[in-house]
């Protein structure tokens, strides 16, 4: 089975997705440039060593990975712990009563919202099986940008609020990925404004403007609740199929598996850190600043609207947890200390300590580079976006890196998304 082009496949999930929100509002999809397309390079057959792959792969998966997923369930459990206690101070609340206890129960959920999707973004960087198949759609319904839906969300508030759908019970596990997740969770917390997100008329929202201030942050704290715990539900969804494929994945190579060898159980892997390229650089960072297509007009036009987390204003956190987590998994670097096998060592196994060298210390220059930020991205975008030229270079540096010499030393395929592209 064919386990590679894990971007290809967010590709086509994002896709997927800005289909299925088209007919909502305030949806926007902040993709890279040329997304697939091009036919990946033919790798030359893995270089002739003694470096132990296997060893590798069972660092990766079992110190780094899977710790990762299960500290991100963890904080999803508190998370929908944080949302229900909020809320049930909302809902008991009446007018005239002192509001500071429900002020400081938000400001509760709120941070465990920050711990949960900080969690996530290092999870972000390990989107290997579970995560990549059926167009990624757990990875979709746990967090869906770039394709997101404010007005989605406000619609499902609703819907949730009335309890079915055109007579049909309201279950969230039908819902499209844009009207859940972090990211709606994001929306429901942080949006202070109580209007809802559509520009033009959408029948379930008629009645918000005769709701209470009251009632309305009341739907939206019960719809949050409910969305959080669905993320639960796909946390937990995401640990039991990630304990099949881990095994799967360790044994590479071995009769029977789904790998015909342990080279391509690797390549598996190293798909995984090209989220920094597509991702990280062109979608988290070009996009933004206009290099490539956004929704403020195209190339050369800067365009806050398409910051990951803008309502939070997260997204310098969310890139330095990126790069942290790529750090992790090339240095191999996880819960055990005693065992650091990383692409790192398979490097410098094969007589090329240049790359690797070059790859950790470039990686550090763009973690310490956004770390140095006093404002967020949006701010740093409208302020002096040439700063955010600069952390897109620098980011730029670890991906050049990643597509040439990393990939040739090693023998590894490139992904397709990022075949033929020199951005």
């Amino acid at each position: 089975m064919n386990r590679r082009n894990n971007s290809l496949r967010q590709l086509v999930a994002v896709a997927a997705l800005t289909s299925l929100v088209a007919c909502s509002e305030s949806s926007s999809s902040k993709t890279g440039s040329e997304f697939g397309g091009t036919t990946p390079t033919t790798p030359t057959p893995p270089p002739t060593n003694t470096f132990n792959q296997q060893a590798l792969l069972a660092n990766i998966v079992d110190n780094i990975i899977t710790p990762t997923y299960q500290q991100f369930e963890s904080q999803t459990t508190s998370q929908h712990q944080a949302i229900s206690q909020y809320c049930g101070l909302e809902k008991s609340f009446n007018v005239g009563d002192e509001r500071q206890p429900v002020n400081d129960s938000l400001s509760s959920a709120k941070n465990q919202w920050l711990t949960t999707i900080n969690q996530w973004q290092l999870a972000e960087v390990m989107q290997i099986g579970p995560l990549t198949v059926n167009s990624s759609t757990l990875r979709n319904n746990i967090y869906s940008w770039p394709v997101v839906s404010h007005c989605g969300v406000d619609q499902d508030v609703m819907f949730y609020r009335a309890g079915n759908i055109n007579s049909t019970p309201y279950d969230i596990t039908n819902r499209t990925a844009t009207r859940r997740g972090l990211d709606a969770v994001e929306y429901l917390l942080y949006n202070n404004s109580l209007d809802h997100s559509c520009s033009t008329p959408k029948p379930v929202l008629d009645t918000w403007p005769n709701l209470s201030e009251q009632e309305k942050r009341v739907a939206r704290c019960n719809f949050a609740t409910e969305v959080a715990d669905d993320i639960a539900n796909s946390a937990k969804s995401l640990n039991q199929q990630w304990a099949t494929y881990a095994t799967t994945l360790k044994a590479a190579g071995e009769a029977g598996n789904d790998f015909s060898d342990v080279h391509e159980g690797v390549n598996a892997v190293s798909d995984a850190l090209f989220y920094l390229d597509k991702m990280v650089k062109d979608s988290k960072i070009g996009a933004p600043l206009g290099l490539f297509s956004n929704s403020c007009g195209g190339v050369g036009s800067v365009c806050v609207a398409d910051v990951e987390s803008p309502l939070s204003a997260q997204s310098i956190s969310h890139l330095i947890q990126n790069l942290t987590a790529f750090k992790q998994i090339f240095t191999g670097q996880g819960t055990d200390s005693s065992n650091t096998i990383g692409f790192d060592d398979y490097l410098i196994d094969v007589d090329d300590k240049a790359t690797s060298d070059a790859i950790i210390a470039s990686t550090q220059q763009a973690i310490d580079d956004l770390t140095a930020y006093q404002q967020s991205l949006a701010a740093q975008l409208t302020n002096d976006a040439a700063v955010v030229e600069t952390s897109h270079g620098k980011v730029k540096a670890v991906s050049d890196k990643l597509k040439t010499d990393f990939i040739n030393s090693l023998a590894l395929k490139l992904p397709a998304t990022s075949a033929g592209d020199n951005d």
